[in-house]
């Protein structure tokens, strides 16, 4: 009798056994799903918090176009008036701080952007920061598709960062920026000349983790190659399924 239990016996503990498993997999798949669910919330609410910056930036900008810049030209029209050659000194000092108070408000939020296209746009910051650096700039842009505002600034700012890093550390002389539509999405790319360096630095791990922190919040990937005396590629890839995902500025 022992023995003709046995096969009962043992069909039951695998019976058991499928049970349990079955369990475990439910649970890690309600685990995944709810995993899922947060990453895509935390996603969007980065998403929100550039968003929010951008037009915080934007305000700002106005701000200091519209009264500050205003003000000073109000100031330089009034000193022109008192017609001193003792005030030339200050004239040229508040030419340069007019010229400077528009760049920086144009920088802060870049109304050629939005008004010519990323291409003009990238041009210019070229002339911005690039030029007086001299640092040769060629721009490849081919894309086929109009791009949201939103998506035009986020490759926008990916560049302008690109650019400072390149001009503070690079000691670059020429850069090239690529533009382009691949089988899985938009791709800006920025290859360099310069002296490169160690990825794992922690010297450059801040900026570097800002860029990628940029290009997570909307979406995107963003890789970073380069090694001592090899010059530096970053690449950043949006999924076109993203694009729909921006809300506008």
């Amino acid at each position: 009798m022992k023995n003709s239990n046995k096969p009962i016996e043992h069909s039951l503990a695998v019976d058991e056994l499928e049970g349990l498993l079955a369990q475990v997999q439910d649970q890690q798949r309600l685990l995944q799903q709810q995993l899922d669910y947060e990453h895509h919330a935390m996603l969007g609410l980065a998403k929100r918090l550039w968003v929010q910056q951008e037009q915080e930036r934007a305000y700002f900008a106005r701000e200091l176009h519209d009264d500050i810049g205003q003000q000073l030209i109000a100031l330089r029209a009034q000193i022109d008036a008192l017609q001193n050659p003792q005030l030339e000194q200050i004239q040229e000092g508040l030419l340069h701080l007019i010229e400077s108070t528009r760049n920086l408000s144009r920088i802060m939020h870049p109304t050629i952007l939005f008004d010519l296209g990323l291409e003009r746009a990238l041009t210019w910051l070229n002339r911005q920061l690039l030029e007086p650096a001299n640092i040769q700039l060629a721009i490849h842009y081919d894309l086929s598709i109009t791009l949201p505002n939103a998506v035009n600034l986020l490759l926008f700012r990916i560049a302008q960062e690109t650019f400072v890093n390149s001009v503070k550390h690079a000691q670059a002389s020429e850069i090239d920026l690529t533009i382009s539509e691949t089988s899985q999405g938009i791709v800006l790319k920025i290859k360099d000349d310069g002296i490169g360096f160690n990825v794992q630095s922690i010297e450059f791990g801040i900026g570097l983790q800002s860029l990628k922190d940029r290009a997570l919040a909307c979406g995107a990937s963003l890789d970073i190659h380069s090694k001592p005396n090899c010059g530096c590629e970053v690449t950043l890839l949006l999924p076109y399924q993203q694009l729909s995902e921006f809300g506008d500025l």
